[in-house]
C-alpha cells in the first residue's frame, strides 16, 4: 500500500462510519481471510496508521483512550476490522522506538503508512557491518496484505538478545499460513524473508522497545509495552462481545426470565470490560510515567475484561440454540472471534495475575506481626 499524502483526521472522528463500511464486507472477511481493500485503506485513511506516529515525523501522536474506544466501535461492525485498526496504531508505536534515521525512512514522505509486526521471534538473524541479514519465517503478522512495512523480531544469535528490524514489503513474501476459528478476516499470515540485509538504523533492541524509554515529548512512546498493549488487545473482544449482545436481543424473539437474565447478566459483564479498558487507557494518557503497581492493574484488568468478553458472548451463544451453528449465522462469527481474540498472549489470564499478585505484594507496607 502507498503511503498517503495528506493529514487525515483521527480515528475518534470516523468510527463510527468505519464500523459501518466494516459490517458491509465482515463475512467476506471471515470467508476470504482478510481484510477487503476498501476497509483496509479506509483505516489508513481515518488515521490509525498515523495514530501514535510522533509529532516531529508528522504523526498524530494520539491518546490511548481514543484509540480504545474507536477499535471498540468498529469491531462491534467487523472485529476483524477493529483489530486491524488496533495493530495498525500500536506496529507504529514500537516503530517509534527505532533511531531517528529509520524512523525517518519510515515516515519521511508520510505518518500514513501501515506497519504489521511479529512480536515474537522468529527466523534467522546474523549481524553484519552496521545491520544484520535475516532469513526465514516470522508469523501471525496481522494485516500484513496491506502493509507497507513488517517488524520483525530477531534474536541474536552470539548473545541471546532480541532486536526488532524494520523490513519494507519490497523485501519480503508473504505465505498464507492464517486458518484459525476467529478473527479470520485480519490475514495475520506469515513473511519470509531470503538473506535480506537490514541496515543498523532500521534496528532497535527489544528491551528499549518493551521499555518505553521516552526519548521526546510524546508521551505515548513513554509507556512500557506490558502496560500499553493489554488494554489495546482487550478492545476489540468487548467491541465483538457488544456486537452479539446487540444481535442476539433483535433476533430473540422469545422473553421470560431466562431470557432476560442472558440479556442483563451478559450486558453488564460487557459494559464491565468496557470499562476496564476505559480506566486502563485513562492511567496511560495520564501525566508521569505508567510502571510499577498501575502497569500491573493494566494488565490484570486488560484480561479480566477479555474473559468477561469471552464469558458473555459464550452465554449468548449458548443461548441461541441451534441457530448459532448454522456456518452463517452472525453470532457464531462474533463468538468465534471473541474466542480468538481473548486468547491472545497479551490478554493472557495466568501471566497478568502473576505479575498483578507479584507487584502488589511487593507494594505493601512493611509492618510487624502482632
Amino acid at each position: 500500500m502507498a503511503p498517503h499524502a495528506h493529514p487525515t483526521p483521527g480515528p475518534d472522528l470516523t468510527a463510527e462510519h468505519l464500523a459501518a463500511l466494516a459490517a458491509q464486507h465482515a463475512a467476506t472477511a471471515d470467508n476470504e481471510r482478510r481484510l477487503a481493500p476498501d476497509v483496509a485503506a479506509a483505516l489508513v485513511d481515518a488515521g490509525f496508521a498515523r495514530h501514535f506516529v510522533p509529532a516531529d515525523h508528522g504523526g498524530t501522536a494520539g491518546s490511548f483512550t481514543a484509540l480504545a474506544e474507536a477499535v471498540r466501535t468498529i469491531a462491534r461492525g467487523c472485529p476483524a476490522a477493529g483489530w486491524s485498526a488496533m495493530i495498525m496504531a500500536t506496529s507504529a508505536r514500537l516503530a517509534g522506538r527505532l533511531p531517528r534515521a529509520g524512523r525517518k525512512d519510515i515516515w519521511g514522505q508520510s505518518a500514513d503508512v501501515p506497519i504489521a509486526a511479529a512480536l515474537n521471534p522468529g527466523g534467522s538473524a546474523r549481524r553484519v557491518a552496521d545491520g544484520w541479514v535475516l532469513s526465514g519465517q516470522w508469523f501471525s503478522l496481522s494485516g500484513i496484505d496491506h502493509a507497507a512495512w513488517a517488524l520483525l523480531c530477531v534474536t541474536a544469535p552470539e548473545d541471546g538478545t532480541q532486536h526488532y528490524c524494520a523490513v519494507p514489503a519490497s523485501r519480503f513474501r508473504i505465505e498464507d499460513t492464517w486458518f484459525t476459528l476467529g478473527m479470520r478476516g485480519t490475514g495475520s499470515r506469515s513473511v519470509v524473508l531470503d538473506e535480506v540485509y537490514v541496515p543498523g538504523h532500521l534496528s532497535a533492541p527489544r528491551d528499549l522497545v518493551w521499555q518505553g524509554r521516552a526519548d521526546g515529548p510524546d508521551d505515548a512512546l513513554s509507556a512500557p509495552l506490558p502496560a500499553a498493549h493489554p488494554p489495546l488487545f482487550a478492545a476489540p473482544a468487548v467491541g465483538a462481545a457488544r456486537a452479539a449482545l446487540d444481535l442476539w436481543a433483535r433476533a430473540e424473539s422469545r422473553t421470560g426470565p431466562d431470557r432476560d437474565a442472558v440479556l442483563t447478566r451478559s450486558a453488564a459483564e460487557i459494559d464491565t470490560a468496557a470499562l476496564l479498558v476505559e480506566q486502563a487507557c485513562l492511567r496511560l494518557d495520564a501525566p508521569g510515567p505508567v510502571g510499577g503497581i498501575d502497569a500491573a492493574r493494566n494488565g490484570r484488568d486488560a484480561a479480566l475484561a477479555a474473559d468477561l468478553a469471552r464469558t458473555a458472548t459464550d452465554r449468548l451463544f449458548r443461548a441461541r440454540g441451534s441457530r448459532a451453528h448454522a456456518a452463517q449465522d452472525s453470532v457464531q462469527r462474533l463468538w468465534r472471534d471473541v474466542q480468538t481474540a481473548s486468547s491472545h498472549a497479551a490478554v493472557d489470564a495466568a501471566r497478568s495475575n502473576s505479575l498483578f499478585a507479584t507487584t502488589f505484594r511487593a507494594s505493601l507496607p512493611d509492618h510487624e506481626e502482632s
